[in-house]
């Protein structure tokens, strides 16, 4: 048992953040907010503002790719300090600090095939359909919920576009913002559109802290400073490059 305490404390020590170290972010890809650029690094609107963010604080950040569900697990822990483009949920809460105010907002839409786009126009057509979906994303109520669904969960929307390609799930659900700015590409927008149906609801999207980690005097800056970036409009003016 003493030894198993001791490699625990090990553990723990070695995930321990020194005082004026970067601030440990976690995420995955999701175009136009974090994608690969023509270099092979990080680009898009989340790494815009994050890179903002540290000329106005002088705060550092290190950022790390990892699967959705994967980052949301290690903001539980402390084991990772910071993430953007994050939905609210009270569950998520109980972890994470979320920065207020949102500093973009989206809508949920499904996405298939051009054939079913003008006949799919209510909730209770998703009926019997597999509909593919990133694992631990909030999309509304009552789909995230809806153990009557079909619903195949995968790590990343990546994955999920190929799935759906392939005729492995039916629809997908997406935020606009994201699906959209995919459906760019003339190719992939011939074989994949926007449904008729639109669901009553808005996804906004927050930087929020682990509540483990505890940053206190970061947060405050941090909220200072995004607010100021909103009330001069850089965010708006950083978004229209991506749209």
């Amino acid at each position: 048992m003493l030894r198993w305490l001791l490699l625990l404390l090990c553990s723990a020590g070695a995930w321990a953040q020194e005082p004026g170290q970067p601030l440990r972010v976690v995420t995955d890809y999701w175009p136009p907010f974090r994608m690969a650029g023509a270099d092979g690094q990080l680009e898009g609107l989340d790494i815009d503002l994050l890179r903002e963010l540290e000329k106005r604080t002088g705060l550092r950040f290190e950022i790390r790719l990892q699967p959705w569900a994967r980052a949301l697990e290690d903001m539980r822990s402390g084991q990772a300090d910071l993430m953007t483009g994050l939905a609210r949920t009270p569950e998520r809460e109980q972890y994470i600090d979320y920065l207020e105010p949102s500093y973009y907002g989206c809508a949920p839409r499904f996405y298939g095939a051009p054939q079913r786009a003008e006949s799919l126009v209510s909730y209770q057509q998703l009926q019997g359909l597999r509909i593919g979906y990133v694992l631990q994303s909030v999309y509304f109520e009552p789909f995230d919920s809806d153990t009557s669904l079909l619903k195949v969960g995968v790590k990343n929307e990546d994955q999920l576009l190929k799935m759906l390609l392939r005729g492995r799930v039916e629809l997908l659900i997406g935020t606009d913002c994201q699906v959209d700015y995919q459906l760019r590409d003339a190719q992939l927008a011939q074989r994949l559109v926007k449904l008729a149906y639109q669901p009553p609801a808005s996804t906004s999207l927050y930087l929020g802290l682990s509540r483990a980690a505890g940053h206190s005097d970061e947060r405050d800056l941090l909220i200072d400073t995004l607010q100021q970036l909103l009330r001069e409009g850089w965010l708006q003016h950083a978004a229209e490059a991506y749209h």
